[in-house]
């Protein structure tokens, strides 16, 4: 039985020794920290007694890498998908504004609930419509020339139109402004989600915590397949003769008897073992967000979440008592104190959802400050393949090249994608 070295333990690495073991590989995975996840996990909230998020992820119905790993490591059930497209945004004064798909046979459905959306004119709700028209027939090659920004004022996107939809969708999904994003990653995630059907566009959430929804049923499938998991041991030297890693050495001990290594950590991590991965154009700017987690005297909201149009606070998300406030693109933000933020979070919340400073009992501030690297025209180009120069060495990790922007999607479609390439290689030996 073939063997293989994970290195790194979050949806990456999870997701490769997931297929792996699935396949009959043998399977290690090493991972640096006490716990499993990377950027996306949840913890105990000693205050409060709750299980937490790090960072709250929407995901959607076009994760297919996502959801499909999520049906083989038998997590499904905790996860709920809505039967169809349904967002209530709102304006200062819980002025709200839905974006809802009915019943009716898609396209039709999809084109109703885009003429119903009361926060923008009718025209404006026409121009939304013919540009999604558009879309599938813009030049790859203009788009990858172009900013968000450039590309909606050229496709005739009013201000009104970009701060009630467009940036609500590309800074939560991209997690930068629409100045730096890409045109062109733009574009191919709302293929994804508004042109491929009803499944596309409905939203996913997760039941419970992201360890709870993910982790630990990985691991769990890992571990009854013959995987072994290694936490708290770290990584510290790669040995490489004649094309292939032969040695590895961790805090711990020597591993020498191994066919395959999965590098799947951030790019900044990888970049210390293997110096030449990667064109020397891509050098990823990361982009931050901040979660600030408010807990209320009263439950007041019946909805899960809601986005905010022209706000500071892109979405909201409601946990009985408690609320997520969610900034996407937050780096302006990280050098504040606990209060200045706070204050803007207070102005922000009482604007627009109505609560006063009175009714928050309590407050909790997480900042990822290198949640997500940013898809600039810069580097759409330049993103590592999954192998590399090193034979029997393979890349897995949101900034690889998947195509996709920096998600968990990403993160889990570039697992699957060094796992096949592992399978590929086994296939080719037998």
């Amino acid at each position: 039985m073939k063997k293989c070295i994970v290195i790194g333990g979050g949806f990456a690495g999870l997701t490769s020794a997931a297929y792996l073991v699935n396949s009959g590989c043998k399977v290690e995975l090493i991972e640096a920290s006490p716990k499993l996840g990377g950027r996306a996990y949840s913890f105990l909230h000693k205050e409060s007694g709750e299980i937490i998020d790090n960072g709250q992820h929407l995901l959607m119905g076009c994760y297919i890498e996502t959801l499909k790993l999520l049906k083989l490591i038998n997590a499904l059930d905790k996860i709920e998908i809505q039967k169809r497209l349904e967002v209530k945004f709102l304006k200062p004064g819980f002025e709200q504004h839905e974006l809802k798909t009915s019943s009716a046979f898609y396209p039709i459905n999809f084109a109703a609930a885009v003429l119903r959306y009361s926060a923008i004119s009718f025209s404006e709700r026409l121009s939304i419509l013919k540009f999604f028209l558009k879309l599938p027939f813009l030049s790859k090659h203009d788009l990858e020339k172009k900013s968000v920004e450039e590309l909606l004022i050229r496709e005739n996107q009013s201000e009104n139109v970009r701060k009630a939809l467009w940036e609500i969708v590309s800074v939560g999904a991209l997690n930068t402004s629409l100045k730096k994003a890409s045109a062109k990653v733009f574009t191919d995630v709302l293929k994804e989600i508004f042109l491929k059907g009803n499944d596309g566009s409905r939203l996913v959430l997760p039941k419970v915590g992201l360890s709870q929804m993910f982790c630990e049923p990985a691991k769990q499938f890992i571990e009854d397949h013959g995987g072994k998991i290694y936490l708290s041991e770290k990584v510290e030297k790669i040995k490489v003769e004649k094309g292939n890693a032969v040695e590895l050495s961790t805090n711990e001990r020597k591993i020498i008897e191994f066919d395959y290594v999965i590098f799947a950590v951030p790019f900044y991590s990888a970049k210390k073992f293997l110096p030449s991965i990667g064109a020397a154009d891509f050098i990823p700017q990361y982009s931050s967000i901040l979660n600030v987690h408010v807990w209320l005297a009263q439950n007041k909201f019946d909805e899960n979440f809601y986005g905010l149009i022209d706000s500071k606070l892109h979405w909201v998300f409601c946990h009985g008592k408690r609320i997520n406030c969610v900034i996407s693109d937050a780096d302006y933000l990280l050098l504040l104190s606990d209060e200045e933020i706070m204050n803007m979070i207070y102005t922000e919340l009482e604007n627009y959802l109505n609560i006063k400073r009175e009714e928050i009992t309590r407050y909790l501030i997480l900042k990822e400050k290198r949640a997500t690297f940013i898809p600039s025209r810069e580097i759409l180009n330049n993103r590592p393949d999954t192998q590399t120069e090193v034979k029997n060495l393979f890349l897995a990790g949101d900034w690889v090249n998947t195509g996709l922007p920096s998600t968990i999607e990403s993160a889990v479609k570039s697992g699957r994608m060094a796992a096949d390439a592992v399978a590929s290689r086994l296939e080719a030996r037998s």
